[in-house]
């Protein structure tokens, strides 16, 4: 598979990757910014801080059916004045990297993005100044349990140049937003489009490299960590590899990410099955050594409010405040394989060579055996026949 990419999408590429929509490792370092490609436009997208203090991203838990009013900030920091497009949309897992990301905005969101409204759509700010803007989060009354994961965005428009041609670049960085609807959580992992493939070296007798490439779905309904182990096998279960791929952090619900991997020296013993176990867990347990499910398996997650029973609580009052209540969640290992030749064919070829020239020699050696046993059956033949001869004349003079 081939991949094209214009000024315009390298722009992007990277200005998200500066942003916590991209890549995780950037969520919580400092106030998502970006700079414009002329220079003089930076700005920054972050939730309104509360009486609790300041926030790195939205975060609510709620029931369907509910209504969530807050606040984003805006701020242009930069030397000149800018209009920002606002808008929400759904997040993403990118698929070659699994880095978070964000539908285009050319793409119509259908979950969180598209229950999230603003406030206003388009806004101008002065350098140095910001903007509340304010929106609201409508949880349909059908809302699936889980978590539901979307992005308030900050995007200026900019005209570029591309092979003489005029195109919009669009620069955007904006605030995540984390939302768990209560009901029965489910947590899920899977592989999918495993292909494994070995490369031989040039020497016959050395080993070669096992390239390992398959899809890891979350498909249950909250977000995950996933780590992973890949062990090669031969014939009779004889290991020939082992590694330990870059785990997948915050792998969304219903999300697919790609793991290309490749274990080297895997030595060529015809046949080789690829071996890979997934261990899912609860967000911040990538990293945690396969096979240590105790601190990767169990998490807990609420469910829905409910009210305190006078009846199983005595000290229960009719006016008791509600409570949360927590189900504890089982991530479990799931393991899935790829069968592959692992054949040097530098070393085939000597095989063959070496057959081949067996073969000549039996030839050979067979072929002159029989040339030689053909020339002595001649000569005695001819001896045989010429000792009847002489015989035949000596008895015709005694008459």
């Amino acid at each position: 598979m081939s991949r094209i990419t214009t000024p315009a999408s390298l722009l992007l590429a990277t200005v998200l990757a500066l942003s916590p929509l991209a890549v995780s490792a950037f969520a919580f370092a400092s106030t998502p910014t970006a700079v414009a490609a002329d220079g003089d436009i930076t700005w920054s997208v972050e939730p309104a801080p509360t009486a609790e203090g300041g926030r790195r991203t939205f975060d609510y838990t709620t029931d369907p059916g509910t209504q969530i009013n807050d606040t984003v900030l805006v701020t242009n920091q930069g030397t000149t004045a800018a209009e920002f497009l606002i808008y929400a949309t759904d997040a993403r897992n990118e698929l070659e990297t699994g880095a978070f990301g964000l539908l285009k905005r050319e793409e119509t969101p259908i979950d969180a993005g598209a229950w999230i409204t603003t406030g206003i759509d388009k806004i101008t700010l002065q350098p140095g100044t910001e903007a509340s803007i304010p929106f609201t989060v409508l949880v349909p009354s059908d809302a699936t349990p889980g978590d539901h994961v979307g992005g308030i965005v900050a995007a200026v428009l900019t005209t570029g140049n591309e092979d003489g041609a005029a195109v919009v670049l669009e620069q955007r960085v904006g605030a995540r937003v984390y939302l768990t609807v209560s009901g029965i959580p489910d947590v899920g992992v899977e592989t999918s489009g495993f292909v494994a493939g070995y490369t031989a070296e040039l020497n016959p007798f050395a080993p070669g490299t096992m390239s390992v490439t398959y899809d890891v779905r979350n498909t249950g309904n909250v977000r995950m960590d996933v780590n992973q182990k890949l062990q090669i096998t031969g014939p009779f279960s004889i290991p020939l590899g082992e590694i330990t791929p870059e785990p997948i952090s915050n792998i969304l619900p219903r999300q697919s990410v790609r793991v290309t991997s490749e274990v080297p020296a895997v030595a060529a013993l015809l046949l080789a099955w690829s071996n890979v176990t997934l261990v899912p867990g609860a967000i911040g347990t990538a990293g945690t050594p396969v096979g240590d499910t105790a601190t990767a398996g169990a998490s807990a997650v609420p469910t829905s409010p409910v009210a305190a029973d006078p009846a199983v609580d005595p000290a229960a009052a009719p006016d008791a405040p509600v409570v949360e209540t927590e189900e504890a969640l089982e991530f479990l290992p799931v393991s899935s394989s790829a069968f592959s030749l692992a054949v040097s064919w530098t070393l085939l070829a000597l095989v063959v060579i070496v057959i081949l020239a067996i073969f000549l020699v039996y030839r050979y050696v067979t072929g002159t055996r029989d040339r030689l046993y053909d020339a002595i059956d001649e000569a005695a033949e001819a001896a045989r026949a010429e000792a009847l001869n002489g015989q035949g004349g000596t008895g015709a003079q005694t008459v």
